[in-house]
């Protein structure tokens, strides 16, 4: 069994003998399956919620969005997160993870197209675990310690289009390729010294494609109204040029809206749906999730809020939950040329045998030379 099988039948040994965990690495939710989804948010939006992020041309999750930019711009992402994991009849863990969870530049073509492209996490498969356990010998009990860890992430790649049809409408599409790969180790220890432990180690290669659609409809000066949907082929898991595993990939798709309350005063609201049970993965769910966001003041020093709840696709029994609140602020520098975003957000996870506590730090840089 290779360190990948292993992994993706972790849920039925989570059950039995309850894991600890070790290292810096993602949300032990992802381990049950594919990975830890990634949020296609710049640091701004997600200090709102996601609830921006539809409207937002630095948040990769919608392309029509792009042609708000006017002239060659480009935008990182940093978030530094401290996580506390308290698996139920197992030792609480206090973990610390730093990522770069996208990269957007976009740039006008011509006066009604817009270009961009970039990079953002899709799947994130960073994590370790110690499964304690006793085995059959020869019709003696021995017990042992697996330690199975992965580092490494789905990267999603993006180039998108965006064309202004007239005052009202714009619509973008983009196209996706999906690829990464994580180093995989399982190790095998004996409480008995006289059998040797065992390794195994690979590197998993992974690869899809994909296609995403929007439209942003300008109802009135003030109210927008934006809508997306997106379509991968099968994920494709290769170790040593050879395909050990093929998994499908959900379609996803949402709405936002938009409403300019005012000169300094901007409310937002989103929703979204993935049909993560087509894998057909044990213990795969369907996700929703919903966010509501505010940014208020100058629009060189807004502050922001935002609040989310929403569901993971890996758990067993139920889907696990995630709720979280958000806050942030911005300041722009070099006569409009940069703005940074700083936020904050305290997140927390539940399912079944597991809660997880998370504060993250955000930053974002946006630079227009």
């Amino acid at each position: 069994m290779t360190p990948l099988h292993r992994a993706l039948a972790l849920p039925a040994l989570l059950l039995v003998v309850g894991p600890s965990v070790i290292a810096a690495q993602s949300s032990q939710f992802g381990i049950q399956g594919l990975g830890t989804p990634g949020k296609s948010e710049s640091a701004r939006a997600r200090a709102t919620g996601g609830a921006f992020a539809p409207f937002d041309p630095f948040s990769p999750l919608t392309d029509a969005v792009l042609a708000d930019v006017r002239r060659l711009s480009a935008n990182i992402a940093l978030t530094t997160s401290w996580r506390t994991v308290d698996p139920t009849g197992g030792t609480q863990s206090s973990l610390k993870e730093t990522r770069f969870p996208s990269l957007v530049v976009v740039g006008p073509l011509t006066r009604r197209i817009t270009i961009g492209g970039g990079f953002t996490t899709y799947l994130d498969r960073s994590y370790g675990v110690l499964i304690k356990d006793t085995i059959d010998i020869g019709g003696v009990p021995q017990p042992v310690t697996d330690e199975i860890t992965s580092d490494g992430a789905i990267t999603d790649l993006r180039v998108a289009l965006a064309a202004r049809l007239g005052r009202h409408l714009t619509i973008g599409g983009g196209v996706h390729r999906l690829s990464g790969s994580t180093r995989e180790v399982a190790q095998r220890t004996f409480g008995d010294t006289l059998y040797r432990s065992s390794t195994s180690r690979s590197e998993v290669a992974y690869g899809a494609n994909g296609a995403s659609v929007s439209v942003l409809l300008d109802l009135f000066q003030a109210l927008r109204v934006s809508g997306w949907a997106r379509s991968d082929s099968k994920l494709r898991s290769d170790i040593a040029g050879k395909t050990i595993a093929e998994h499908d990939l959900p379609v996803s798709y949402g709405g936002g809206l938009l409403w300019r309350a005012g000169a300094e005063a901007s409310l937002a609201g989103a929703v979204s749906w993935n049909n993560w049970s087509v894998t057909g993965l044990p213990n795969s769910h369907d996700t929703f999730s919903w966010s509501a966001g505010l940014e208020i003041g100058k629009f060189g020093a807004p502050f922001r809020l935002g609040a989310r709840q929403g569901l993971l696709p890996w758990g067993v029994g139920e889907a696990p939950k995630e709720s979280a609140l958000s806050a942030g602020v911005a300041r722009q520098f070099s006569g409009g040329r940069g703005r940074i975003d700083i936020g904050v957000e305290r997140l927390e996870r539940t399912g079944t045998g597991m809660k997880e506590h998370l504060w993250t730090m955000l930053l974002g840089l946006t630079v227009r030379p």
